[in-house]
């Protein structure tokens, strides 16, 4: 059974009310879609006997033993902009805009029939999430309804159960859900998966609703096949800046993050960031791209998702307020954001010309792989001397590698950059200069890192470049797509 509901605005969602049950809790989701949902949402597709496989697993093992009598299906929410009409005859959508059908679609939302915290698996376009930042982790997710079928592209997100799950639950199925949607080496868990593969045993109905350790968390994700790395803040450093840096760095390379605030006993997931608008400080001194951002976006199970979270201050909580995270690594990642954090100042010691005053210079560093790094110079040959760019065409990367942006206020303001070092993410901690590549726009040190027995005064050959009319490199941003 489908019903349409036309808006003319979000505060029309309270008509849900009369369209759904209690045990779907439909004020608490009208509300909560009201307050955080856009006006480019002008229609709800509601879909009744929905299916869904997340609630149906713990149903079997949990709801459906209990002595209260809870429904086995779901109910699905279907969000669209205003060219869509629904025809309740003939069970078909139309739509008056151009182009396809799924261009028109924004996600769903899964509520499940347990009375309270029933907001289950969701997938929303940042887009229509009011206040979203720029920049935001996603994947393509299919979505089957009346023959049709559309993709959007979002971070999964659902209310912890309370009774089987918590907040920590809720984090670690989003991301791995995230990877098994966005990767094909990674499977598909579901939510009873999860509060199993948190503990060395079956649990029962009683102790997942205690909460996670942080090991726990690590659990989860070293059985889900992939190898965390667990960051914590240094409390005998008030601020801990390397903390914050180390945090924005994984999360600019495309790696969501489970992370702990210790105070408030929660856990969320971090999924994107914002810049804050270029500030001239006229103040010398290095600086970091983290000094540069205004807020990220959080997975919050109390929330919907891409909650924008500042760096400091804040109505809710603030960046500030993260103890610790997990960042979910693949497995050919040896080199971690710490190591990156010590190398990059000392690159200036290298004899490269070009490279901005240190005492000027705003310094980013993110993970990428070596694919997308070719790609990003090559669909901007122009900027880049042939001699560079034949040098990196024929290095034989490994899959993943660091990169290393340095710039000036100036570049920083205009996304432009003026070095670029590329370093090897396989390499050993304890190497002294563990890199592919840096280069400014005059100059290129390549270095040879195919032997083992590696002679750093043979391994490295220059290459004088013809500065390209002596403007700057665009700045990387290439790991959303």
């Amino acid at each position: 059974m489908y019903t349409w509901i036309s808006l003319n605005s979000p505060a029309d969602l309270a008509r849900l009310e009369n369209e759904l049950s209690a045990e779907y809790e439909p004020a608490v989701v009208a509300q909560k879609l009201a307050d955080g949902i856009s006006d480019a949402v002008k229609g709800v597709l509601i879909e009744r006997d929905y299916v869904d496989k997340d609630y149906r697993s713990a149903y079997y093992n949990f709801y459906a033993k209990k002595a209260q009598r809870y429904r086995p299906d779901c109910v699905r929410l279907h969000f669209f902009d205003e060219t869509v009409r629904f025809d309740d005859k003939g069970l078909r959508l139309t739509h008056s805009g151009s182009g396809d059908l799924t261009y028109h679609y924004y996600g769903y939302m899964v509520l499940r029939p347990t009375g309270s915290a029933t907001i289950g698996r969701t997938v929303l376009s940042p887009s229509v999430r009011s206040g979203a930042a720029r920049f935001i982790i996603k994947a393509k997710h299919k979505v089957h309804i009346l023959g049709y079928t559309f993709v959007v592209q979002g971070f999964p997100s659902m209310d912890q159960h309370r009774d089987i799950s918590v907040c920590a639950h809720a984090a670690c199925w989003s991301i791995l859900r995230h990877y098994s949607e966005r990767y094909n080496s990674y499977r598909e868990f579901l939510t009873h998966d999860i509060t199993l593969m948190a503990q060395e045993f079956n649990p029962g109905g009683l102790v997942p609703s205690k909460g996670l350790e942080i090991s726990n968390a690590e659990r989860v994700f070293q059985l889900a096949g992939a190898f965390p790395f667990h960051v914590a803040r240094d409390f005998n450093n008030v601020d801990d800046p390397s903390f914050y840096r180390q945090l924005g760095a994984y999360v600019e390379s495309g790696f969501p993050l489970f992370a702990a605030m210790n105070e408030r006993e929660h856990a969320i997931a971090v999924v994107g960031y914002e810049w804050r608008s270029p500030v001239n400080t006229g103040v010398p001194g290095m600086r970091y791209s983290w000094d540069e951002i205004k807020s990220i976006a959080v997975v919050d199970d109390h929330f919907l998702p891409y909650l924008s979270i500042p760096v400091a201050g804040g109505t809710s909580y603030s960046v500030e307020d993260i103890d610790s995270f997990i960042v979910a690594l693949p497995e050919k990642v040896f080199y971690p954001a710490d190591a990156v954090d010590r190398l990059a100042p000392t690159l200036f010691k290298l004899p490269v010309d070009g490279l901005p005053s240190e005492n000027e210079t705003i310094i980013r560093y993110f993970m990428t792989s070596g694919s997308k790094l070719r790609r990003f110079m090559r669909e901007r040959e122009s900027e880049f001397d042939p001699k560079l760019l034949e040098a990196v065409m024929k290095l034989p990367f490994a899959q993943f590698v660091w990169i290393v942006e340095f710039a000036t206020e100036a570049e920083w303001a205009k996304n432009q950059i003026a070095a670029r070092a590329v370093i090897d993410a396989t390499a050993f901690v304890g190497e002294r200069w563990p890199l592919w590549l840096f280069h400014s726009r005059t100059e290129a040190l390549v270095l040879n890192r195919q032997s083992v027995n590696l002679d750093l005064d043979k391994g490295i050959g220059t290459l004088r470049l013809s500065g390209m009319d002596n403007t700057a490199f665009s700045r990387m941003e290439l790991n959303y797509d």
